[in-house]
């Protein structure tokens, strides 16, 4: 009894310190759990194409063509290329490491999209990403809308103290006998609202705990660089495996002109037409190699399947690469972090599941305010 007491102070203390900031979190968690499917039919033309005869314009072309509309001082620095049939997306992206605000907005100077018809080279339209809505939910989901220094210390300590609730909460719901688990894992529609929301928050608690666990221990890798380590040392690997990012002759200046198209098609060969994306990131400093990414249509693991590749920027070549099938466990785990957090990793179904464990995450605390202050009353 003297240990659920304690679990039970422990449980209510770090609820009225962090609920409202958990319903913050779970909330924007189920939006971002859809976001790209949403953001697709809000923005249909932008986003999608009708299917074209003949080949795409080359990637430099379609590169200028975006450029050209973007305001004056904005460089592209990513592009990213889909299977389907879909516009390409330049995008445009600068930090303001010098900025003294507290806020998302002002650490990033500039974030631009501009999405191309990759066959006529028509500029569908572009948008300004630093203030679109499923950014900004994004940034309120990992960072409360704070520099990502501060945030992430804020998000990932009230994680860690909702993963503690979690922990108590299902000490305090255990049973002394085991034989009564059943009878307390129902829930009484036709009672009154007090025992309702009572066995909501109990009952609803427990359900979700597994996925909760889930959503918590794939968040927190974002938050603190020694829960990463420590996920990658339990699943076999010491340290991240990373490419080489430095170029074997300084460049004259960022991938462009041929290189860019060259690269592409380096890309492309090493895709074999099995991707759903390959996406470039051009540093804009010219003693740092490009990065080209692949993501796998395929992965035959089960795992999220993403190639990795080091881009010679003076001619477009790749001089270093992680192929996913070469990868060892814990780096499969690590690329596939962020689709087991939102539940893409295997599409709609275990989409919703993240959704509605996100939405019950939400109210708990809800519900045990609730009961709190009924008695708190008494």
């Amino acid at each position: 009894m003297r240990f659920k007491s304690i679990a039970a102070f422990i449980h209510l203390w770090a609820g009225l310190l962090i609920g409202s900031l958990i319903v913050v979190i779970s909330i924007t968690g189920c939006i971002t759990v859809f976001n790209e499917e949403f953001f697709d039919l809000f923005h249909r033309d932008l986003v999608r194409l009708k299917v074209e005869a003949g080949n795409p314009l080359s990637l430099s072309v379609l590169t200028e063509k975006a450029e050209q509309a973007l305001p004056e001082g904005n460089k592209i620095s990513n592009i990213e290329i889909y299977a389907a049939d879909k516009s390409y997306v330049f995008i445009a992206q600068k930090a303001n490491k010098k900025a003294k605000g507290l806020t998302y907005f002002d650490q990033v100077k500039y974030f631009r999209k501009v999405y191309v018809n990759p066959y006529t080279g028509e500029v569908l339209g572009q948008i300004n990403a630093k203030y679109e809505f499923f950014n900004v939910v994004l940034q309120l989901h990992k960072y409360l809308l704070l520099k990502k220094a501060i945030g992430s210390l804020v998000t990932g300590v009230t994680v860690l103290l909702f993963l503690l609730m979690l922990i108590t909460g299902l000490i305090i719901w255990l049973p002394k006998k085991i034989r009564n688990i059943g009878k307390k894992m129902k829930i009484d529609l036709s009672g009154k609202f007090k025992k309702l929301n009572y066995q909501l928050h109990t009952v609803l608690g427990i359900y979700v705990l597994p996925f909760a666990l889930l959503i918590i221990f794939t968040g927190l890798t974002w938050a603190f660089k020694w829960w990463e380590s420590g996920m990658l040392k339990a699943l076999g690997g010491n340290t991240k495996v990373t490419l080489a990012n430095v170029q074997p002759v300084p460049a004259i200046a960022p991938l462009h002109g041929i290189a860019l198209d060259e690269a592409f098609l380096a890309l492309k060969k090493q895709a074999s037409g099995n991707f759903e994306s390959i996406r470039i990131h051009i540093p804009a400093e010219t003693e740092k190699s490009v990065a080209g990414y692949i993501t796998l249509r395929d992965s035959g693991d089960g795992w999220l399947g993403m190639s990795y590749y080091s881009i010679d920027q003076n001619s477009g070549a790749i001089f270093d690469q992680i192929i996913h099938k070469d990868k060892a466990t814990a780096m499969k785990w690590r690329n596939s972090n962020e689709a087991i957090h939102t539940g893409r990793i295997y599409g709609w179904p275990t989409q919703a599941l993240a959704f509605f464990a996100s939405f019950i995450c939400a109210t708990l605390p809800v519900s045990g305010f609730l009961i709190w202050l009924r008695k708190r009353k008494k």
